[in-house]
């Protein structure tokens, strides 16, 4: 899994980055410090599984930074990184097409849920945010922490207006793409599956988020569920 982490705070950036890396192996973090460094490597590397983005930072915020990340990487999942639980600013983000929002006081445990939960197509919300019953599309919680749980009609975005199934028009191809991505499998993952190279599979989740009219994976993984878009 390749994960890209914009952060200036270095002590933040490198414990967070060494977190990842010793959870799995196969996980290489690509740290960069500013809204300039993120956007050229972006550009470079449209293949990212994720992206974790610092709320302030020197030259920008990251909310901009998301909303210019989502056209560079459509179909990668976006989660912004903030010392703050405002629940305007969480709104905002998932609005813009975040697919989480972690707070930088959660300890290392939550903090891998809450990455598990946003790559199997999930979102996450602090939990003290849904305690105070902020509107916002809310995953399940338990004692245990954040599990999967499945976005349907009632709580994903708002922007997301599904049409009837049968006025979608995938291609072969993009339906067993489709049926990877609701597995929770990664653009890589895909493509070794399917025996494709990870930028022919990055060309076809992009064809099916403009088929969908949805802005991200998360949707993309709802709307399929709800409209039971896999079941052929």
């Amino acid at each position: 899994m390749d994960v890209l982490l914009v952060d200036d705070h270095a002590l933040f950036r490198d414990g967070l980055a060494l977190l990842l890396s010793q959870h799995d192996s196969e996980t290489q973090v690509h740290t960069c410090t500013t809204v300039a460094e993120a956007l050229k490597y972006a550009e470079d590397h449209e293949d990212l599984d994720l992206a974790l983005l610092d709320y302030n930072l020197p030259d920008g915020n990251g909310l901009a930074l998301l909303k210019e990340l989502k056209g560079i990487l459509p179909a990668t999942p976006i989660a912004m990184l903030s010392g703050e639980e405002d629940p305007t600013l969480i709104q905002n983000s998932l609005n813009a097409g975040a697919s989480g929002f972690i707070t930088k006081t959660s300890t290392s445990d939550v903090m891998l849920s809450a990455v598990s939960l946003i790559m199997n197509g999930g979102m996450y919300i602090p939990p003290a945010i849904l305690a105070q019953q902020a509107p916002v599309a809310q995953p399940a919680v338990t004692s245990a922490g954040i599990e999967p749980t499945n976005i349907t009609a009632d709580n994903a975005s708002p922007n997301m207006a599904p049409q009837s199934r049968q006025d979608y028009q995938l291609t072969e191809r993009q339906k067993d793409v489709l049926r990877e991505m609701v597995k929770g499998l990664s653009n890589k993952e895909i493509a070794k599956e399917l025996n494709m190279s990870p930028s022919t599979v990055k060309v076809h989740v992009a064809a099916i988020l403009r088929e969908l009219e949805v802005k991200n994976r998360t949707q993309v993984v709802a709307l399929a569920q709800q409209q039971g878009l896999c079941d052929d």
